[in-house]
């Protein structure tokens, strides 16, 4: 699955979510996503994450091949709200069953910078 083809399935999927792609690409074996979030406040909404990489993992399903994530997270005005990551050793072991829900997310959760 070509990094267009990945655009459009997250986006078709999120966007109801308040969650906008601004920019996706595979860069040297790694996914950066940068999206922009409705939700207000401040930081990284940790749900929008999890959104994020659930469909991800459901793409997996459809041939898109779990590499290091990158996430950057703006609000609707562009002002950087913060960054996580999702590590591929992580997304297999869950893809494996090595690793429960509750753990991968977790683990994700703790990669959070706050801007």
């Amino acid at each position: 699955m070509d990094d267009e083809d990945l655009r459009e399935r997250l986006e078709q999927r999120l966007m109801s979510h308040g969650v906008y792609v601004t920019h996706l690409e595979t860069d040297d074996g790694t996914l950066r996503i940068d999206y922009e979030t409705a939700t207000p406040g401040e930081g990284v909404p940790h749900q929008e994450v999890g959104r994020v990489l659930n469909r991800l993992l459901a793409l997996a399903d459809d041939g898109w091949d779990p590499t290091d994530v990158r996430g950057t997270v703006a609000d609707i005005d562009g002002d950087h709200r913060g960054a996580w990551r999702a590590d591929s050793e992580w997304l297999v072991a869950h893809d494996r069953g090595e690793l429960s829900d509750v753990d991968l997310s977790q683990r994700v959760l703790d990669t959070i910078e706050e801007a």
